[in-house]
């Protein structure tokens, strides 16, 4: 299915935080992970695209609203989970995936919009790599008591104007190899992450990133 891009632009409401406006890194946290090469190139958040690692913020949030919108490398290379490959994670912990979907074949719950090794995306709107794509994420964080889940968390995902996780339960950490790992216990705030995913292939550029905190009652 064809979809046309229908929030890129979409500015950050007053109460959020301006991630990435075109102007510089500073939300983010290179230190931990020097090597890594993201850097900014024409106004645009880019991975280096050598070494697989996430980029993380200095800042923590729990429960937020988050839009980005990137861009696909093109022409498209590479197949399966090297096609484009990147990811947002939440808290630090729980992934959203991002992968170009335009004539690629993986497994469903590793294309565009799945929640990571979990839950195929309702529908899977396809633009052709050249074009920028917003991605709108709406996520209750999880509550803990110790080491007791009070509630799990629950996510809510547009792809380019696209319902594609409504109000979906996540049903724990998310991992790269795909093993169910449970809930393992984490601090009530954690940071926003974007994944290089280490190839050429998968070199995506990011623009007009924003996080709002939303203040859940309990939390």
């Amino acid at each position: 299915m064809h979809v046309s891009a229908a929030i890129l632009g979409l500015p950050p409401p007053p109460d959020a935080v301006a991630l990435f406006n075109g102007h510089g890194l500073e939300q983010w946290n290179l230190a931990a992970d020097p090597h890594g090469g993201w850097h900014q190139s024409h106004g645009l958040m880019v991975p280096g695209g050598k070494k697989f690692n996430w980029l993380f913020t200095k800042r923590k949030f729990g429960s937020v609203q988050v839009h980005l919108e990137f861009r696909e490398p093109y022409p498209a290379r590479g197949a399966g989970q090297e096609r484009g490959n990147s990811g947002v994670r939440l808290m630090g912990v729980y992934e959203i995936q991002i992968l170009n979907a335009n004539h690629d074949h993986t497994y469903a719950d590793g294309v565009a919009g799945a929640v990571y090794g979990q839950t195929p995306p309702l529908v899977l709107p396809v633009m052709p790599s050249d074009k920028w794509q917003s991605l709108d994420i709406i996520f209750n964080a999880p509550r803990f008591r110790g080491n007791t889940l009070l509630r799990p968390p629950y996510i809510t995902v547009l792809l380019d104007g696209v319902v594609v996780q409504d109000h979906q339960l996540i049903y724990g950490n998310t991992s790269a190899d795909k093993t169910p790992l449970g809930f393992v216990t984490h601090a009530e705030r954690g940071p926003l992450g974007l994944q290089d995913h280490g190839q050429p292939t998968s070199i995506v550029a990011f623009r007009n990133i924003w996080i709002r905190p939303l203040h859940r009652h309990g939390h």
